[in-house]
């Protein structure tokens, strides 16, 4: 083991909130992993069902769904991660800060600044005292030894995750960038409704939340640059999975465009990006175009439930563990075709 954390045995992790598309991705990957001892996963709804009676895809595995309190699950677990909805974490996350490492896949320990968040989620955060104490865990950018040692790890939006890999090499020169992010359905949740329903969306493209859209200050934040530089406009594809991104950015001085990252294991800077390529991996494949001194073209492509999500959460959580970042992911070659 060559990671940046404390455990060396076996980690024991427990998922709270495991029946929405997150949950089941994260219970795909980690089940996978050679170093996690399965403790919990809970369901309010779903409490003493097997996972297979719940979804048959995952009638192999030996596991009933429950629903300890919070003492047990702190307990009898070295991580744990939420899959809860936003604004539904806040409360979770403190009662058990300190005790257990926690990754919080939702959006609420995300933003540092409570006015922002407020303005965005359009409700009250109820322990903004805990955001000073989380740490952004997106590793291709952030420092790995200051997530190792998180209490609280927030994962990245996934739109947001894409979006600051394609404008993080121009970081702090960036004078206009327009995003457009095409998502497949997955992205909206297991709910559906009538923007979500298959027969509307299987022939139909359409465009919501342009310039309104809650992954905004992160993409901000590490691009460096403010609201009114930034026009992003999302998308919603008639596919299932994955996120295909374009960014024309204009800068205010020539970039060199060598590999940012070189260091990165899951980032893949290619002559172009497809879809089919990274779907159902923890990939995100990169192409970065000039095309003048200060204007460029870049696009992007990734496993929305994967890379930006369940596969992130999984990356943080070996920084913690001190596994390989690589470990458990590696091997998660793309579905293709």
């Amino acid at each position: 083991m060559d990671g940046f954390g404390d455990f060396k045995m076996a980690t024991r992790i427990s998922i709270i909130g495991i029946t929405g598309y997150t949950g089941l991705e994260l219970l795909r990957l980690l089940n996978a992993h050679p170093n996690i001892e399965i403790a919990h996963v809970t369901s309010r709804q779903h409490e003493n069902t097997p996972i297979g009676e719940v979804y048959p895809h995952l009638a192999h595995m030996n596991l009933v769904v429950s629903n300890p309190s919070l003492d047990v699950i702190a307990a009898d677990s070295d991580v744990v991660f939420l899959c809860l909805p936003h604004k539904t974490a806040q409360d979770t996350v403190a009662a058990l800060h300190g005790r257990v490492k926690i990754i919080d896949l939702s959006a609420d320990f995300r933003l540092d600044d409570v006015e922002t968040y407020e303005r965005y989620y359009n409700v009250p955060h109820i322990h903004p005292e805990l955001l000073r104490k989380s740490v952004y865990g997106l590793p291709e950018i952030i420092d790995k030894h200051k997530i190792a040692r998180a209490e609280i790890v927030a994962n990245p939006g996934c739109f947001a995750l894409l979006s600051q890999m394609m404008l993080y090499p121009f970081s702090g020169n960036i004078k206009h960038a327009n995003i457009m992010a095409v998502t497949g359905s997955s992205g909206a949740g297991k709910s559906a409704n009538d923007g979500t329903h298959h027969p509307v969306r299987s022939h139909n493209m359409k465009s919501y939340n342009i310039n309104k859209h809650r992954h905004i200050p992160e993409i901000c934040r590490t691009a460096q640059i403010t609201e009114e530089q930034l026009n992003f406009v999302p998308t919603s594809g008639c596919f299932t999975r994955g996120i295909f991104a374009t960014a024309f950015i204009e800068t205010d001085t020539n970039v060199k465009l060598d590999n940012p990252y070189n260091d990165a294991p899951f980032v893949r800077v290619m002559e172009s990006v497809a879809l089919a390529n990274i779907v159902g991996s923890n990939f995100c494949d990169l192409s970065f175009k000039r095309i003048s001194d200060t204007q460029y073209i870049i696009q992007g492509a990734m496993d929305n439930l994967v890379k930006g999500a369940a596969g992130c959460a999984v990356q943080n959580m070996n920084l913690i563990c001190g596994y390989d970042e690589t470990e458990g992911l590696m091997n998660l070659s793309p579905v293709y075709p």
